[in-house]
């Protein structure tokens, strides 16, 4: 009679400790307490299924909110340190600017339908604001161009194996009709240098393989050119721009790469060698760069001068760890610089994004929402006007259940065939998610950012490509 009791008042939780529940369970299973978890669904009668929550690590924000608010250390330091105090101020400064909301275009949000592949990276080409041309990767180690209206103005399949990441470089400048110069990483461990011209009428457009390299000995995950000089002022930054680029790679190694003018070739300046896989880049300034691994509490500063062989210096190591201990219980899957070069995004594996101060262990905002895994390849990039973060969230797939007699089969179709892909919309001055991009039927694999206006282009594995404004 107990045990009946016992069932009857478990099935009577109200609302609110449901989702206490939930929120616990939700914690312990991403922890991996999986004993735990299992003893706390028996006695709390509450079952937790991916997607019973509107938000990842909904516990683990509540305890930074606490830890933050309630008298502990926070993010760098004790709470109310004169160093954390004026950090958040300038936090508070920052104003509420302009960011990406729904399809670039309302009549074709899907700019691009049914690939042969799936997409594995995009990047804009883009000389101006008005210029809505992007680049996409396919795992059938073929680059294409595609128009604002999803034609395919140029392709090249000069690759020996499928095609990692795109970057572009930037700049601009002549009336917006000089080459783009394409960097591609792929899968065999080669970097490809390609010029893409438009023919002089501005009715076609050609890829031209430019430069090879093949130094890594596995994947490379991504590369990057170099920004220009823009936040010390020393050198003309559009002039400056691209000439380094950094690749890493499950080697264990990032590569760096050096040229005089646009006009040279470019050619090895170094190599960084770490324990464990190269996880994530990004550049602060042209001089400097930031590296993340697997197995490591911390963020790696390097210069790209200044070592023993005059190649790239270790500037210094920053803990991702707030209390400053050395525990690993997180990846950081992806980093991005703010347009300023003040803060890093660090991207987690654990659906949790910390924005730190560059150079620094101060940890400015957490950001929650954004559901990313262990094996997923996230993407995160600030606004142009570094007041929103933009990151890729990848909803769990839910398979229609064979025998579920509350739905028919149309319903349970629609359902698992939902936008899973979304991109995540941060606002850096709260802290807090304030809108949710649905992009994709499936996991969102790339995202990049117009170099000149707030717009967005995504790439997934459902063989499509969008654009977003």
């Amino acid at each position: 009679g107990g045990s009946e009791q016992d069932r009857e008042e478990k099935e009577e939780v109200d609302d609110k400790s449901r989702f206490q529940f939930l929120a616990v369970l939700q914690f312990l299973q991403a922890k991996g307490f999986i004993e735990a978890y299992v003893a706390f669904e028996s006695a709390c009668g509450v079952k937790y299924t991916d997607g019973a929550l509107p938000t990842a690590a909904v516990l683990e924000a509540s305890l930074d909110m606490f830890g933050k608010y309630g008298g502990g250390r926070g993010a760098g330091g004790p709470k109310g340190s004169a160093e954390d105090v004026a950090a958040e101020e300038e936090m508070l400064k920052l104003e509420r600017g302009a960011c990406c909301t729904g399809p670039l275009d309302e009549s074709s949000a899907a700019v691009v339908e049914g690939l042969s592949a799936n997409v594995t990276s995009v990047a804009w080409v883009a000389r101006r604001s008005d210029e809505f041309l992007a680049l996409a990767a396919t795992a059938d180690k073929r680059l294409r161009l595609f128009g604002p209206d999803g034609s395919t103005l140029a392709e090249c399949s000069d690759f020996s194996s499928p095609l990692l990441g795109l970057d572009v470089r930037a700049g601009g400048g002549g009336g917006g009709t000089e080459d783009v110069e394409v960097m591609a990483t792929a899968m065999g461990g080669e970097v490809s240098l390609l010029r893409l011209s438009e023919a002089a009428d501005g009715g076609s457009w050609s890829f031209r393989p430019v430069q090879r390299f093949r130094d890594h000995t596995k994947h490379i995950t991504a590369g990057r050119f170099s920004p220009g000089v823009a936040h010390d002022g020393q050198e003309d930054a559009v002039a400056s721009a691209g000439n380094r680029f950094l690749t890493i790679s499950r080697d264990h190694s990032a590569r760096l790469y050096v040229r005089g003018s646009p006009q040279e070739d470019f050619t090895a300046a170094g190599v960084v060698r770490l324990p464990a896989e190269v996880t994530a880049c990004c550049w602060l300034g042209s001089e400097s760069f930031v590296l993340a691994a697997r197995d490591d509490h911390n963020l790696l500063y390097w210069d790209v001068k200044g070592g023993a062989d005059g190649g790239p210096k270790e500037r210094c190591k920053t803990n991702l760890n707030a209390l400053g201990d050395n525990v690993v219980s997180f990846a950081v899957l992806a980093l991005a610089a703010s347009p300023n070069g003040k803060m890093v995004a660090a991207c987690t594996d654990k659906s949790r994004i910390i924005v730190l101060q560059a150079f620094s262990p101060r940890q400015l905002r957490n950001l929650y929402g954004a559901i990313v895994e262990e094996y997923d390849t996230p993407s995160i990039t600030f606004s142009l006007d570094g007041t929103f973060v933009y990151a890729t969230s990848s909803l769990p797939m839910r398979a229609p259940k064979v025998g579920d007699e509350e739905e028919d089969v149309d319903e349970r179709l629609a359902r698992a065939k939902a936008m899973c892909g979304q991109v995540s919309i941060f606002e850096l001055r709260t802290g807090e998610q304030v809108l949710q991009l649905p992009c994709h039927e499936r996991a969102v694999r790339c995202m990049a950012l117009h170099p000149h206006t707030e717009a967005l282009v995504t790439g997934s594995f459902d063989r499509s490509v969008r654009y977003w404004g």
